[in-house]
């Protein structure tokens, strides 16, 4: 504890004469001196004068005065025995006076320490005595031609404090029961001014505590720092001020931290949820701890995560933080420790192949592994709704749907007029058309380029199921008009047997008895209601649509090429 530092003490500014005589200098050969100080206590002269006076210690007051002459330096609070002071000594209570060492031609001061109860120098080695009151002299040297020297001291009586340290985890696994620690508080200058050690223990049975209290009692006002040391955990130290009758801590400790090289995984699997759009994952997530460092690992710090790639939904499988619930084994170079996971929550599947991975991330470090592939058909599903146009010779044709979602069942046989149906969203694989705009789902889609692939539209924007309202779905040959046999088969709900346009033709081979299609060419005119198709027709090929019809879905509009 620095005492130039204890602006928060109450204190009383008393000056101490103390005339040093000549005659008491023995010079020796070492640069030292024996020197006599003799005290002059002159305190009632100052007391009145400090707005802080509320002590009552004086010299006369004191049974013991433990004067130490040291270096220019901040006085400690302890009185214990270190390596920087020149000597010490009893001031004699009856003539006020000690002898001392002195250095010569060196900048030195006394630190005073005020006793009311009788003790010997020996007493105050290991510092365990705390003092009623400090004070200390300015800085003074002296030389081979002092004749007489006068040193002004300020001395103050001390208060004291109950210091607790609140010591806790920074993670939610708390601490683990059976953990042994050690709390170290210090002075300002970093000397042990008390020691404590402690184990944690849980009052209710749980292998895991929330925090453990640590207390000092009898701390002086002052500037200290503590040293909190606990297995399992980054030491913490840090300083602090006590001024106040009692003093809590709150210490949150950060667990040791893992290496993200110590993971590994074993028993890796993904599966679909019977034919739903879900699937699911698990594993076994492997902790391989160094020896050196396994009694001073109790936590893992980590998220782990499970997704599809390019999927939003982002499934937890963070293994427990208590290293003690993971299954343990030792070997001759690590501790093994084994943890189960899997998704709580199933993962949604798009239409096609879906690649689910898993990962890791541990200190700002991440490993991300692939689990695995799963092919899903929504076609297959009974509540969506799918459109699958198949073609075997031609270039880039494109599926189109415009959606009616406020365009009801039948409401078209009334007074038709393009703002009864309400809004249209158009839907097909360009980027800004791939979502339906109200709800922001995603469209599935499959986009096909050549007849060695198809184009998929896949609808279940209405909690995976296929959306009430109307749709309007079409065919474009975008590039150039060389399609050949284009087959566009459409399920769902509703539909008994699965309904088929064509196969028909874009491109024109001039034979007269082969109907052509328009382009675009209108196919299908359908209408839920409940999530399930009521009306389905068909746009006979070759056609476009009636001059009534587009009253109410506007003209087919063709592909923006990017």
């Amino acid at each position: 504890m620095r005492l130039s530092n204890i602006y928060i003490l109450i204190f009383v500014l008393i000056a101490i004469v103390l005339p040093v005589s000549c005659a008491d200098i023995e010079t020796e050969t070492s640069g030292y001196a024996t020197m006599r100080i003799n005290l002059d206590d002159v305190s009632h002269r100052k007391a009145a004068r400090s707005r802080f006076a509320t002590a009552t210690m004086t010299t006369s007051d004191a049974k013991t005065i433990l004067a130490v002459l040291v270096p220019s330096i901040p006085c400690e609070s302890r009185t214990a025995t270190t390596g920087l002071e020149y000597s010490r000594s009893l001031v004699d209570i009856t003539t006020q006076s000690a002898q001392f060492v002195v250095p010569l031609d060196t900048n030195i001061k006394l630190c005073l320490y005020f006793f009311r109860d009788e003790y010997k120098l020996n007493d105050f080695t290991g510092g365990a005595i705390t003092p009623d009151g400090f004070g200390q002299s300015g800085i003074f040297t002296i030389d081979s031609e002092t004749n007489s020297k006068t040193v002004s001291v300020e001395f103050w009586a001390i208060s004291f404090s109950d210091v607790t340290f609140k010591i806790s985890s920074s993670s939610s696994a708390g601490m683990v029961t059976g953990s042994s620690g050690s709390a170290k508080l210090n002075s300002a200058a970093g000397y042990i001014i008390e020691a404590k050690d402690f184990t944690i223990a849980s009052d209710n049975g749980s292998s895991n505590v929330q925090s453990k209290s640590v207390e000092f009692t009898n701390v002086a006002y002052d500037t200290y720092s503590y040293n909190i040391d606990l297995q399992g955990f980054i030491p913490s130290n840090e300083a602090f001020n006590v001024n106040s009758p009692n003093e809590l801590l709150d210490i949150k400790l950060e667990p040791n931290l893992v290496e993200i090289e110590w993971f590994s995984f074993d028993n890796l699997t993904i599966s679909q949820v019977g034919s739903s759009p879900y699937a699911v994952a698990g594993g076994t997530v492997i902790l391989n701890v160094p020896n050196e460092h396994k009694d001073n690992i109790t936590q893992v710090i980590s998220i782990m995560q499970v997704n599809r790639v390019g999927g939003s939904t982002i499934v937890d499988v963070t293994p427990p933080i208590d290293i003690a619930s993971w299954m343990k084994s030792e070997g001759p170079d690590n501790v093994t420790y084994t943890s189960l996971f899997s998704t709580a929550t199933q993962i949604p599947l798009f239409h096609g192949p879906n690649e689910l991975q898993l990962k890791l991330s541990v200190n700002e470090e991440t490993k991300t592994i692939t689990l695995g592939n799963i092919a899903y058909d929504a076609c297959t599903d009974s509540a969506t709704m799918c459109f699958t146009l198949t073609w075997t010779d031609g270039l880039d044709p494109d599926l189109h749907s415009y959606y009616f979602p406020n365009w009801s069942y039948q409401e078209e046989t009334g007074s038709f007029d393009n703002s009864s149906r309400g809004l249209r969203y158009w839907v097909y694989s360009n980027a800004a058309h791939k979502k339906y705009s109200v709800t922001g789902n995603l469209i599935q889609l499959g986009d096909g380029f050549t007849s060695s692939a198809n184009e998929v539209q896949v609808w279940a924007t209405d909690n995976r199921e296929v959306g009430d309202g109307t749709y309007l779905v079409y065919v474009e040959d975008v590039s150039e008009v060389d399609v050949q046999d284009f087959k566009l088969v459409l399920t769902g709900p509703g539909i008994t047997d699965n309904k088929t346009y064509g196969p028909y033709d874009f491109k024109n081979d001039f034979d007269a008895s082969t109907t052509e299609a328009v382009n675009p060419q209108a196919v299908f005119f359908i209408q839920v209601q409940n999530n399930s198709i009521v009306r389905s027709d068909k746009i006979n090929v070759g056609d476009n649509l009636s001059s009534t019809l587009l009253q109410w879905t506007g003209p087919l509009q063709n592909s923006v090429v990017e």
